[in-house]
């Protein structure tokens, strides 16, 4: 039998109509009738019992994802967290706030379901979004988003400390307890997810896991150490300070850690004071785990001390700062990595391929912490991946992550989200960021609703229903790099697209330079089938005539500079103190729909002008475009954040048409993949669909654009570019039939069901945005229902 069949298909919980999360449940104790028990006589422990589909354990922003994603899918949830709120290190009670993949390369901030906490939790909170400060509004959005899914039942203050196994390979259930009720409970389901951060699901049901570093030669990994060892990244404790306007002392206690001059704190930066520091770390030689409290305790030693080094020794400005937070509860990097069919390397990270069963992604650098943390005083941090120095050996490609490294390899019906995934120690110094968590929770829950329709195991989702996997993440709002749209229940993919206008490739003017100390590229879409020529905006600051070194190549992704092969070369000579275009004639054939770029070799004394976004106006840079440096040998190194090098490039370049929203990917990947309405045109702006024949369909779903390209943390911030208000029509009867009118909308992806039409024709009118000028829209999905 398969593996669901075998396991618990003949329970009625599967036969609930709806998935009520209230489930099967029975106590165990005092038969209704008995009498009590006399007062010196202990009563019978009660036992609640309850039975889910799937049952995720831990609530950190992976669980909290994953919990989502499998609801949304049709699965009745337990979500079960030891703690009081949401989020794990990122809730307010620890302070990390989620790292932002963009910040590594562009166009790939992460969608989905992370896409709406972001969003919602910047529209509601009065603070910027800073490391150190998270505050109760993310809590609350966290807390908010679960408890309006129906499917998920929230067990919080609820310590797992069991797992109840029906064979080896098979976990069947969870003992927890719950803190405050005093209540102990038996949750049962067919699957499991373990999203604790520490595997501790995973241990207790003896799967299979590593602790510390493999030795070099285990994945050839030049980054591992020679020898396999049981070290690991240590823990960190955050504080927040406040301005309260006037002077406030502060004496440190005897028993904290003392930091008299700036040499004791070797390189460690602190002049942001609001929101503490991740590297007031305490690592070897405590265990992570068993030395948790030990832990707490030598951290606020630490913290302490670095507070009374801010306040007492030297000018930092903390004169009228008081401490307003101090953390209990250390933030964990590392812990155990439950091992799957599938292990990434530092390999997979550096120079991924696309893989079948990929269903998340990951982006982030190779961030390895010197051992020990804060306790090797004398040893200053390790820099970080995107430095001039660490690029070339620590940064990452945006890599792929399988299903195949998502589930036990042992244990038959456990997936994983979050650090504990299947990864070597190098790879997990990548993968372990809260984001990519996050990422990976939602694609665990889609693959956790395909097994239990088809009745299977996580493995076989990998070999045969990947691919169904994959469209329902995309669907959902989710990347997979390399994957795009083919579902066939898509309506709008046999559509004809047309708009009443659309914006041309046109770079704004500069607001900065970048001296070319290093090689620049600049990537760029191309619409036609031909280059004849490009525009640098340059300026010399040189006393004499200098040439440079110019080529053209392809580029299979936005973020992607690996090709070394040149399409066209140039060496223009540039005057003595020139200022303005310089034109670069290439006359080369290209195909087109492609992605190129434009490099530039290393020049001193040469400028290429460049501009910078300004947070919280419209996006200028263009989608689908990137600029990047080469600070070493091979390794080009995208400049993040909302930046591009001026250039112009002849023929004109017309790369955010209409057929755009229909072509299968919602964010700049292979191509722009975007509408942009024209904005010497103003608004309202419209895109329509058509068919050659009548169509019914009850459901549009529409993505628009909240910047894929960087992550914006100011205070009640809403995306500029995001369309607020706009009406979905169809045709019928030889009119504008209303589908739907909507006004203040500030999110990403709106999907809105009405009853069943026939018609030929479906048009999107942008009547207002959030403070762009053009409309910008980059899928539109039809289904009938």
């Amino acid at each position: 039998m398969r593996f669901f069949r075998r396991a618990f298909f003949t329970r009625l919980g599967w036969l609930l109509a709806g998935g009520v999360p209230a489930a099967r449940v029975a106590t165990s104790g005092p038969e209704d009738g008995a009498s009590a028990p006399p007062a010196t006589q202990v009563p019978d422990e009660e036992v609640i019992r309850a039975d889910y589909d799937l049952i995720v354990v831990g609530g950190g922003i992976a669980g909290t994802s994953a919990a989502i994603s499998a609801a949304r899918n049709g699965l009745r949830v337990a979500l079960v967290h030891e703690r009081s709120m949401l989020g794990g290190n990122s809730s307010s009670e620890v302070k990390l706030f989620p790292e932002n993949n963009s910040g590594h390369h562009p166009w790939i901030r992460e969608g989905g379901i992370h896409e709406e906490f972001h969003t919602e939790e910047r529209v509601r909170n009065h603070l910027a979004y800073v490391e150190g400060t998270m505050n109760c509004h993310w809590d609350l959005v966290l807390y908010e988003w679960v408890i309006r899914e129906k499917g998920i039942r929230l067990y919080l203050n609820t310590h797992m400390h069991r797992a109840i196994m029906r064979d080896g390979t098979h976990i069947g259930g969870v003992r927890c307890i719950q803190l405050g009720t005093e209540k102990t409970l038996e949750l049962s389901a067919p699957l499991f997810v373990d999203a604790t951060g520490d595997g501790v699901l995973a241990q207790r049901a003896n799967a299979d896991f590593r602790w510390g570093r493999e030795a070099r030669s285990e994945y050839g990994e030049p980054l591992a150490p020679e020898q396999s060892d049981e070290q690991v990244m240590g823990n960190t404790l955050f504080f927040r300070a406040v301005d309260t306007g006037q002077a406030v002392p502060f004496k440190r206690p005897e028993w904290a850690a003392v930091f008299p001059t700036e040499a004791d704190l070797t390189r460690r930066g602190h002049s942001f004071i609001d929101g503490g520091y991740w590297w007031i770390e305490v690592g070897a030689p405590h265990h992570p785990i068993t030395d948790n409290e030990e832990i707490r305790h030598e951290g606020l030693r630490q913290l302490l001390g670095v507070w009374d080094h801010i306040k007492n020794h030297g000018d930092h400005g903390a004169e009228n700062y008081g401490l307003e937070f101090v953390g209990f509860w250390p933030y964990k990097r590392e812990s155990r990595r439950i091992i799957g069919d599938f292990v990434l390397s530092q390999d997979h990270v550096q120079h991924p391929t696309l893989l079948d069963d990929d269903v998340a992604y990951g982006c982030w650098g190779i961030d390895i912490h010197t051992q020990g943390g804060i306790l090797t005083r004398d040893i200053e941090p390790y820099p970080p991946p995107r430095t001039d120095e660490n690029w070339e050996a620590l940064g990452t490609a945006v890599y792929g992550i399988p299903l195949r490294a998502l589930y036990s390899r042992k244990i038959e019906n456990l997936l994983m989200a979050g650090r504990p995934i299947s990864c070597s120690y190098v790879a997990f110094a990548s993968s372990r960021v809260l984001s990519t968590g996050s990422i990976v929770g939602q694609a665990v829950g889609a693959a956790a609703a395909l097994c239990r329709k088809h009745e299977t195991t996580p493995r076989d989702v990998a070999r045969h229903h990947v691919k169904e996997c994959q469209q329902i993440i995309l669907r959902q709002d989710g990347h997979i790099p390399g994957v795009e749209n083919d579902d066939p229940a898509d309506l709008a993919r046999q559509a004809q697209v047309t708009a009443s206008s659309e914006w041309s490739l046109a770079w704004p003017e500069p607001n900065e330079e970048r001296e070319l100390t290093t090689p620049y590229a600049q990537l760029f879409p191309v619409s036609g089938e031909r280059i004849d020529s490009v525009k640098l905006l340059l300026e010399s600051k040189l006393e004499r005539a200098v040439t440079l070194d110019i080529g053209l190549r392809a580029a299979p992704h936005v973020w992607d500079f690996r090709s070394t092969r040149d399409l066209a070369a140039a060496r223009p000579t540039i005057e003595a103190r020139h200022h303005g275009w310089v034109a670069i004639p290439l006359d080369v054939r290209v195909e087109a729909g492609k992605l190129y770029y434009v490099h530039v070799g290393r020049q001193p004394g040469i400028f290429w002008k460049l501009f910078k976004e300004v947070n919280g106006e419209p996006n200028r840079c263009p989608p689908g475009t990137t600029a990047a440096n080469l600070p070493g040998k091979t390794r080009w190194r995208p400049i993040t954040g909302g930046y591009s090098l001026c250039l112009d490039v002849a023929p004109e370049s017309k790369p955010f048409a209409p057929p755009n929203i229909v072509r299968g990917t919602n964010r700049p990947d292979r191509w722009s993949n975007i509408w942009i309405s024209d904005p010497s045109q103003g608004l309202p702006a419209s895109v329509t669909l058509q068919w050659a024949a009548r169509q019914s369909f009850n459901t549009v779903q529409l993505t628009f654009d909240t910047d894929a390209n960087r992550r914006v943390t100011m205070p009640l911030f809403r995306y500029p570019d995001c369309v607020r208000d706009y009406q979905l029509e169809c045709w019928s009867n030889g009119a504008w039939k209303i589908l739907a009118e909507v006004r203040d909308n500030y999110v990403r992806r709106r999907v809105h069901r009405f009853d069943t039409v026939q018609s030929d024709r479906v048009r999107v009118t942008v009547l207002a945005t959030n403070g762009a000028p053009s409309a910008r829209v980059y899928e539109a999905r039809v289904y009938l229902e």
